[in-house]
């Protein structure tokens, strides 16, 4: 692929060395192959069936007996790359024939197994397990596979592993007894090479790794990703870079929703970069207001509008595709068809990284499953509003994790600003997601191979700018969990300002940072505040309880005995000029008034606001005596309690 001309000349650099992109099979030699007269057919012998006539196949110099200079026949597997006269190129098993007495006689008839096959290096991870092997073949149209293949699946039959070398086109023989060979020949082969494995895409030191492909050079030795399926990540290219830039990205400028999830693409690889912890964004509106064409330009920069994914998943099945989209960007659609009940645990689950512990077959405990994974979502609900239908409450983590971005963004045009003149925003959202079906596929590639240039440099530029950003999205005073947010804000902003440097996005200098400086001042308003958020929350929640229930479970202080009988009774109320006084019995304070809180935490706030009267000891609660003349201890609500705060 061609990098634009405008790139700096240290990205250029990379283009002379496009070869390096499959550097590793430079570096891996396939085990013994065979050598072969070409009489016709291309290398991988495209189009070519399996042979019914015997070819003569070299042996390899063994030599038999101890009579000396004469070698003698051996069973082996022999690969032949190309064609031989009638013979198609492919992995054969080699037989020799005995006598009566097992003395060996002369070779049997090659019988062929499968298409070209290499077995071009041997794999494990850092701790010495988990071995594979890198097997290289190409399809009946002449393209090349790689796919690293854990050794596990060689126990048992072969059928899983038979299945997905037919799915990714290798052509197998059809005979039940000569195909079982396939895995006979892959656990024999011992290629020169061994080669370092990985289970999750992204960051393994300064390569990025794919699950077809590692960009970057590894100080030590080749790194790869390693899976029992290829799929799971749906990369793929089609159209070009500039037909991309020109009329994908482009056209997008002005409009702040669609600028955001474009530099999301980006930021998915910059989030290890910069050693980041993983959240999303998610584009909250009506139907038809624009949230799909934005997760679908987003995903054009991985592949074809097959990217998305839909939260409809088990919390199993998100952790596995979690995994496959480790420092890229995970694009889920339609909010609304995830489980209530797993709302709340799911902002946790792609937010920090890690999966549920489990335990192996012995008791012991697995491995746990990592990640880091930027996620872009839509729907027409929040994920408060699924956190609500299961009865729970939303935390302050979760909405940091998840950052809930209203869709529409307020110029009457749903999810745009800006549309080209003489168009409606509806015809103009159809252009794009033509456009980006059509062209998809290679922003990410040339995205990675600017950063692997130089890592270390990358990850200066982008720190910097990162920082820059989140000075000016929000001041020193600002809590926390605002702070986390403006940060995933500028990171996204940087990563979009650095693919405009490397000429990928056609827009000018500072569009990336202005349309995220947009979008955190939108969902800083639905925020309400720079504060932390759970105080608000749970003066909000008492104020709810007191609003609903001050009349009718709160008995008036000065009734008398013979006032009707308060059913549920919370406490008593007193009215002054101010406003009522509640005074709330310790049972219902605890249960009720702080559901989903810390008693101690609302207390304190309450009292730290002079909303709540402290006893005479400085505990939160106060011992009176009541009108029905017990002594108990209760909470002294005062009337500032709806007051500003």
């Amino acid at each position: 692929m061609n990098l634009p001309a405008e790139l700096p000349a240290s990205v250029r650099s990379l283009e002379e060395r496009a070869a390096r992109d499959l550097a590793l099979l430079e570096r891996v030699k396939p085990a013994r192959s065979v050598p072969a007269a070409v009489s016709g057919g291309d290398k991988w012998g495209h189009g070519d069936t399996a042979p019914d006539n015997a070819f003569t196949v070299p042996n390899d110099g063994n030599k038999a007996g101890t009579s000396g200079d004469k070698s003698e026949p051996r069973a082996r597997f022999a690969l032949l790359e190309e064609r031989d006269g009638q013979r198609a190129p492919g992995v054969y098993w080699c037989d020799v024939l005995r006598d009566k007495e097992g003395a060996i006689t002369g070779e049997a008839a090659p019988v062929w197994i499968c298409s070209p096959l290499k077995v071009a290096a041997m794999t494990r991870d850092a701790q010495g397990s988990a071995w594979g092997r890198l097997l290289v073949f190409p399809d009946r149209d002449g393209r090349e596979h790689r796919w690293t293949m854990p050794m596990r699946m060689l126990a048992g039959k072969g059928d899983e592993l038979r299945g997905e070398l037919l799915a990714e086109g290798l052509t197998i023989t059809s005979s039940g007894r000569d195909r079982a060979r396939l895995t006979d020949y892959i656990q024999s082969e011992r290629p020169e090479v061994t080669a370092r494995c990985v289970t999750r895409t992204g960051w393994h030191g300064d390569v990025f790794v794919l699950p077809r492909e590692t960009l970057g050079d590894s100080e030590t030795e080749p790194v790869l990703f390693q899976a029992a399926a290829l799929e799971g990540v749906a990369l793929g290219q089609a159209g070009t870079l500039d037909g991309w830039r020109e009329q994908v990205a482009m056209p997008c400028a002005g409009n702040s929703r669609l600028v955001l999830a474009l530099s999301a693409g980006f930021a998915g690889p910059c989030l290890g970069l910069l050693g980041m912890e993983g959240g999303g964004f998610h584009l909250r509106g009506k139907t038809s207001c624009g949230k799909s064409t934005a997760l679908q330009l987003a995903a054009s920069l991985y592949g074809s509008p097959g990217y998305v994914r839909t939260w409809r998943t088990t919390d199993n099945a998100l952790e596995g595709l979690a995994g496959l989209h480790s420092d890229l960007l995970l694009v889920l659609d339609e909010i609304g068809q995830l489980a209530p009940k797993h709302a709340g645990q799911v902002a946790y689950l792609l937010g920090n990284g890690q999966g549920k512990a489990r335990a192996a077959r012995d008791g012991s405990p697995r491995a746990l499953p990592t990640w880091r994974v930027l996620f872009l979502s839509g729907g027409e609900i929040g994920l408060s509003d699924l956190v609500a239908q299961s009865g729970e409450k939303v935390r302050a983590g979760q909405e940091v994790r998840v950052i809930d971005l209203p869709a529409d963004a307020g110029a009457g045009l749903g999810l745009f600003e800006h549309v080209p003149d003489g168009m409606i925003a509806g015809v103009f959202s159809d252009s794009l997601k033509a456009a980006a079906a059509r062209h998809y596929g290679h922003g990410l590639p040339a995205f990675l191979r600017a950063l692997v240039a130089n890592p270390a440099q990358s990850r200066k530029v982008l720190l910097e700018l990162r920082d820059k950003i989140t000075g000016e999205l929000v001041h020193d005073d600002a809590a926390g969990q605002v702070r986390r947010v403006a940060q995933r804000f500028a990171l996204v902003a940087a990563a979009g300002e650095l693919a405009t440097a490397y000429g990928l996005t056609g827009w000018a200098t500072g569009e990336a940072q202005r349309a995220a400086s947009a979008c955190f001042a939108a969902w800083l308003d639905g925020r309400g505040t720079t504060g932390e958020s759970e105080p608000a929350a749970m003066l909000a929640q008492v104020r709810a309880f007191l609003s609903a229930h001050g009349e009718s479970r709160f008995t008036d202080w000065h009734a008398g005995h013979d006032a009707p009988r308060t059913i549920n009774r919370a406490g008593y109320r007193r009215g002054s000029s101010d406003g009522p006084t509640y005074y709330v019995e310790r049972e219902a304070f605890l249960r009720e008034l702080c559901t989903g809180f810390d008693p101690a935490t609302v207390a304190a706030m309450l009292a730290d606001a002079g909303m709540l009267e402290k006893g005479g000891d400085g505990r939160a609660d106060k011992k009176m005596r009541l009108p029905d003349n017990r002594s108990a201890r209760v909470f002294v609500i005062l009337p500032t309690l709806w007051g500003d705060a």
